[in-house]
């Protein structure tokens, strides 16, 4: 599988949450952001409520790369810290956020990496409620075609890269997001089938570890 897949599943994936935690930005102007006049205000504080709103979700994908290279697979989300990604074959990798650790496995390469889910964007966005952030900027916000698109950067690092989150506008609908990096290569994910605020069983976040004893993850 290329190098390009792999590195774009955990590019996209966890900045697909962090970007859904960045619509929740308060809807004001900071220092780098786009100055929001009232109607924009109310645009993304009724995203914010919809986002706030769902306690679960299940969604295929798609995810096209800056070369074309395709990929897709199911996501789904439950709150508070349960995730679980698994990318279609060829593309070998699994994420799963048992409520504690996130765990990025590859089964190609036979390599698992862990994050505490709360020191994660991922985390951020699996909390019981999201709450408002800080270091993300809200640069721009286009209403058009019945459709909403909101682009952030962090606050700190804004030459990094962006997120765009969109959304169909009525009724509010996740359906894409695209990720620009630091180089201007663009990767776009979009969201098939969502359901959201379903019932999922605890088992789907049960991550079976490969390794025969599992090391201290501090």
């Amino acid at each position: 599988m290329p190098m390009l897949i792999r590195a774009a599943a955990l590019l996209c994936l966890a900045p697909m949450l962090a970007a859904w935690l960045a619509a929740t930005q308060p809807a004001q102007a900071q220092s780098g952001s786009a100055v929001l006049d009232e109607a924009t205000q109310q645009t993304l504080a009724a995203v914010e409520r919809y986002l706030n709103g769902l306690q679960s979700l299940r969604a295929d994908f798609t995810q096209v790369g800056p070369e074309g290279d395709f990929a897709e697979g199911v996501i789904h989300m439950r709150r508070p810290g349960l995730l679980r990604v698994e990318y279609a074959p060829p593309v070998p990798v699994i994420i799963v956020g048992d409520g504690l650790w996130i765990h990025y496995h590859d089964k190609e390469l036979g390599q698992v990496n862990d994050w505490f889910i709360y020191e994660t964007p991922l985390g951020a966005l699996t909390r019981e409620v999201t709450r408002f952030s800080e270091d993300v900027d809200v640069t721009k916000v286009v209403e058009r075609d019945e459709r909403i698109e909101i682009t952030v950067v962090h606050e700190d690092d804004p030459r990094g890269g962006s997120l765009t989150l969109i959304l169909d506008a009525d009724p509010l609908r996740l359906t894409n997001w695209r990720v620009r990096d630091a180089q201007g290569l663009v990767t776009t994910v979009s969201l098939h089938n969502l359901e959201t605020n379903i019932r999922l069983p605890r088992r789907l976040f049960v991550f079976d570890d490969p390794r025969a004893k599992t090391p201290d993850r501090r």
